[in-house]
């Protein structure tokens, strides 16, 4: 699997400096670099058309936009990157993009909507050092916005994800200004609960008493799916699996957006986890004996052929007889192939590059 914005992050590493405890922005130490990755993510569009790619090209610009003070366009680019992950489904394309968004908010000011951006982008299955990163500047926003008890908490689970030093330079600085600001205008508003942050409550599963049937309710308690399923699965990325006779998906309207075909979508990770529906926009559909991929527009990316699927957070952990394991990608495609060890497999994926910044 080939990350088309990889060495655009890596220069983007280069060419961003530290953040400056008066502005609570980032310096730059090569402009040169930023005006290039400008430059080479326009040349890369139209030959990566994917979803997934098209997210972490603009993701990259609209971090080298920012950098270089045009927020307007780092604004348009980071919205756009952001409806390509939504449709791309995986959490690990969609936090980034969340957050690069969120941060072009929180450098105007903006730090109600930046906040929620946030607050989303810790939602879902992604790495550590990604969530760390998410949470050292959503610190930075809390922190600009007068809210010093929650940036506290924030700074201190994000040096405990990340303790990349980019990342902790980040924190150090932030905390001798919170320091000074505590001192002088307390600590602010009491912390908020992530779903408070977020305000955006999902339906929630709730069943009839009187016919067991199950459906959704919002956060007020009232029906807002009707009680047409015999089992439900969580709201995950805006979809939930449900089942009639058969397992599909449904999305916040109640609206099926993957037929209600497969004798289960129980999902496997890596961690020992069965989750009732998707993960990182996928779900392990089982025909009844077989097992395939099905994306959450319905799309079935892997037909059912195997034994064993398990969804890692960069790609698919696959074995038709249990014994021997290959990776594919996200989108079906062979990464690896023919490997005893299950173990071999996790380890490789893991190596695989991951999109934890810059944001």
């Amino acid at each position: 699997m080939v990350d088309v914005a990889a060495d655009l992050r890596a220069g983007l590493v280069r060419a961003i400096g530290p953040l400056d405890a008066a502005t609570l922005r980032h310096g730059i130490l090569d402009a040169d670099v930023l005006q290039s990755v400008r430059t080479e993510v326009a040349h890369r569009l139209s030959r990566n058309p994917s979803e997934a790619d098209c997210a972490r090209l603009l993701g990259v610009r609209a971090v080298a936009l920012r950098m270089l003070g045009d927020f307007e366009a780092a604004e348009a680019d980071a919205a756009t990157a952001l409806d390509h992950a939504e449709a791309s489904g995986a959490d690990s394309v969609l936090s980034p993009a969340r957050a690069r968004l969120a941060n072009i908010l929180r450098v105007q000011g903006r730090f109600d909507a930046a906040d929620k951006l946030f607050a989303m982008a810790e939602a879902g299955e992604i790495p550590r050092t990604l969530l760390g990163a998410v949470r050292a500047y959503a610190g930075l926003s809390c922190l600009g916005n007068g809210r010093h008890t929650e940036a506290l908490i924030h700074f201190q689970r994000a040096i405990d994800d990340n303790a990349y030093p980019f990342i902790a330079q980040i924190v150090q600085c932030a905390i001798n200004l919170l320091t000074e600001r505590v001192e002088q205008l307390g600590f602010g508003p009491p912390p908020r609960s992530w779903t408070q942050r977020a305000a955006n409550p999902v339906p929630e599963p709730y069943a009839d008493p009187i016919t067991g049937r199950w459906g959704y309710r919002d956060a007020g308690g009232n029906p807002v799916i009707e009680t047409a399923f015999t089992q439900v699965g969580d709201f995950r990325g805006g979809i939930a699996a449900v089942c009639q006779a058969d397992w599909g998906a449904i999305d916040k309207t109640g609206q099926v957006v993957v037929p209600l075909n497969f004798a289960s979508l129980d999902t496997p990770t890596p961690d020992g986890r069965i989750v009732a529906g998707f993960v990182n926009g996928v779900a392990v559909a089982d025909t009844g004996g077989v097992k395939g991929v099905v994306h959450r527009s319905g799309k079935m990316l892997v037909e059912p052929r195997f034994q064993h699927v398990i969804v890692h957070p960069a790609g698919l952990i696959v074995s038709v007889d249990g014994r021997t394991w290959s990776a594919l990608n996200l989108e079906g495609a062979q990464l690896l192939s023919g490997q005893a060890d299950q173990q071999d497999v996790i380890r490789f994926l893991k190596a695989v590059a991951i999109d934890d910044g810059p944001l």
